[in-house]
């Protein structure tokens, strides 16, 4: 005996499947969890304030060439103690419990500065480490090491390369970001202490929620002393690519406002931002 289906099911069969199918098309696809992108901001935060303190201390002391350990911190912030030792050529800053500069960010503990000799040279290099450091309410550990790898006359530009080692950022939770990272920086300097850095180069690491992240700069990060000094320490421009939970994501920072705008790419969708 042959069995048939009934026409009407069958219409109605067919009728629910595109139905379905019709409802699926019309649904905004999934965010996918964006706390891995939101830490790396507030890291990189933390770390380009800690280049435009590292910038702002060199070029108050000539670049780790001055013989004075009379240096003014008013340029970072009012009861800042800024010591030179020529003689184990090193920088100290202590922010003792807490200094607040005139931008508004809030400092404390001590940052060490460690050089081989004035940044210009090729060659030079300025080993970063930490006691108790904190930059509104960050705390911030590990090594950082800068090593000058070429100047530019004709440009007005210095090529640095920039490693991060046991880095890790904890939070006033004490949940905390560790990170690894190898870039290389571009600082092209301007008068009166202007500087942009064009940036490119890889990290790794692992979020406040446990999971293991890698970013890669695919269109060089650029950022300059003015806006930092205006409160808007993200990029002004460029785009960087994250990979974590089998997920590729990018931050497109725009092409060169000084604004906390942002727009996040993840598979079948797009999110505009404001960091801050």
């Amino acid at each position: 005996m042959k069995n048939t289906l009934n026409p009407a099911i069958l219409f109605l069969m067919i009728f629910g499947i595109m139905l379905v199918y019709s409802c699926d098309m019309n649904e905004e696809p999934p965010v996918p969890n964006l706390a891995v992108v939101n830490e790396d901001v507030e890291v990189n935060m933390a770390f380009e304030d800690l280049d435009n303190l590292t910038l702002s201390v060199l070029s108050t002391s000539g670049l780790s060439a001055r013989t004075s350990v009379n240096i003014p911190a008013s340029t970072i912030c009012e009861g800042a103690i800024i010591t030179l030792d020529e003689s184990t050529k090193t920088i100290k800053v202590d922010f003792g419990d807490g200094c607040t500069s005139e931008n508004g960010v809030l400092r404390k503990g001590v940052v060490n500065l460690a050089y081989t000799g004035n940044l210009l040279i090729t060659g030079a290099k300025i080993t970063t480490t930490f006691e108790g450091y904190e930059v509104n309410g960050y705390k911030i550990e590990g090594t950082r090491t800068l090593t000058n790898k070429g100047v530019s006359l004709e440009n007005g530009t210095i090529t640095l390369e920039v490693k991060i080692q046991n880095g890790k950022v904890t939070w006033p939770d004490n949940t905390f970001v560790t990170l690894t990272s190898d870039q290389v920086r571009v600082i092209k300097l301007g008068t009166q202490g202007e500087y942009e850095a064009s940036i490119t180069g890889t990290a790794s690491g692992t979020s406040r929620e446990g999971l293991n992240y890698t970013t890669s700069v695919t269109e060089a990060l650029v950022y300059t002393k003015s806006c930092i000094d205006s409160g808007v320490r993200i990029p002004s421009s460029g785009i960087l690519a994250f990979q974590y939970n089998g997920i590729d994501i990018t931050v497109d920072y725009g092409d060169g406002a000084c604004d906390k705008m942002a727009t996040i790419f993840y598979p079948n969708g797009s999110l505009p931002v404001t960091l801050d």
